[in-house]
């Protein structure tokens, strides 16, 4: 079973107003090789944002498989469904908790050192002690980590 990791963002308009009662979908596309067989690897995910404009999303982390061919797209739409933004090419390298604006920071440089193993990733954590929790097969020698409150 793939890990997961939490995702969150505020959805605001033009005004910087909160978009209440907006739609968040999150699609994973791609192919990887998971027990040595290729596999099509697919999800789509979707959140509803709160009075504050709020969301969050627990979406598969992609960086798992050998040859790290996936990767997410998410859109948000307002209250009349008209598109807000899109963010593509994501890349979630673990299972801890990030922003959107954070993750579309870290994916090109995480998901280069996915397919070239002796690239550092760049982790953020709440602190330090969140990353040391994960599963010593979530970890890698070479990871950065920058704890970020």
């Amino acid at each position: 079973m793939p890990n997961k990791a939490t995702v969150r963002g505020v959805l605001v308009d033009a005004t910087l107003a909160p978009v209440a009662a907006g739609k968040i979908v999150a699609t994973l596309q791609g192919s990887d090789i998971f027990d040595g067989g290729v596999r099509v690897v697919t999800q789509k995910v979707e959140a509803t944002t709160n009075a504050r404009g709020e969301w969050a999303l627990a979406l598969i982390v992609n960086g798992e498989g050998e040859t790290a061919g996936t990767s997410w797209t998410i859109e948000g739409y307002n209250q009349y469904v008209a598109k807000v933004f899109e963010a593509k090419a994501l890349f979630l390298a673990s299972g801890l908790e990030i922003t959107l604006g954070d993750l579309e920071k870290t994916s090109a440089q995480n998901l280069k050192a996915a397919r070239e193993a002796g690239l550092a990733r760049l982790i953020l954590a709440a602190d330090y002690d969140s990353y040391q929790a994960m599963p010593e097969n979530q970890r890698r020698q070479n990871d950065l980590v920058v704890v970020k409150p």
